[in-house]
């Protein structure tokens, strides 16, 4: 989720989130016609870890989940956008946009990792938003002012307001050096169906010192950053983001 689409959420913002694994009664039906008598015990335990899952380790269990709260429907392999938006609210689900298009002919797998997401974005979207929301108020950015920031030009639109947001979620340690999952949790996934590299993106200390002032270069590397995830593209004068919203 790029920082101008957390910007064009703001209005949309909710305070109320869903629990993914809360409807017991789902989970038991699940369950009962993925599991059986003798994994039942080790099928829970399982699921006690679920946030610690790299893969699914009770299989299809999630999408039988996802199915059954009306969020994915299994026989076209498809998200059900307008049920998450009702439901989660607009900021869970483009927290989660590319995972959720990120098709994939094994729909368990497919529903597992968009589930995951969505879980994920529970922890960290409106975090996103409420802190954009007190960087914008401690600068007194009008919305004419966020609008013309979502574009990403070139020279920041609204000085600082990058340095804001990166300061207030801890994306630089006291070194200066990225603390890349904290702009992963800030951000979401990536449009990009592997991982971007993002090595380049970060300055030398030199360039960094040539910068007008922090929020300069802070600013640049953010540019860089949505340029690998394939937001953004280069022109001549200015870098300007693409701005389709779904």
């Amino acid at each position: 989720m790029r920082l101008c689409l957390i910007i064009s959420l703001l209005t949309l913002y909710r305070t109320t989130l869903a629990d993914l694994t809360a409807d017991v009664q789902i989970l038991v039906k699940c369950l009962h016609e993925l599991s059986s008598p003798d994994r039942i015990g080790n099928d829970l335990k399982k699921l006690e870890r679920y946030g610690e899952w790299s893969n699914e380790e009770v299989p299809c269990l999630m999408r039988c989940l996802a199915s059954e709260k009306g969020w994915f429907d299994i026989e076209a392999n498809k998200w059900q956008k307008q049920r998450l938006v009702d439901e989660l609210g607009a900021d869970i689900y483009n927290y989660c946009h590319y995972e959720l298009h990120r098709k994939s002919r094994d729909g368990c797998s497919y529903a597992h990792r968009g589930l995951r997401c969505l879980k994920q974005a529970e922890l960290h979207a409106g975090t996103s938003i409420t802190t954009l929301l007190q960087c914008t108020s401690k600068l007194n950015a009008t919305n004419v002012q966020l609008l013309q920031y979502s574009k990403l030009t070139a020279k920041e639109s609204i000085p600082c307001l990058f340095q804001c947001f990166a300061d207030a979620l801890h994306f630089y340690d006291d070194a200066g050096n990225w603390q890349l999952m904290n702009w992963q949790q800030a951000f979401g996934p990536s449009r990009q169906d592997q991982q971007p590299n993002y090595s380049g993106c970060r300055l030398s200390q030199e360039k960094r010192s040539l910068s007008r002032n922090k929020c300069a270069w802070m600013y640049e590397e953010y540019l860089c950053w949505e340029l690998q995830n394939g937001n953004l593209r280069a022109e001549p004068t200015t870098a300007q983001a693409t701005t389709k919203l779904v």
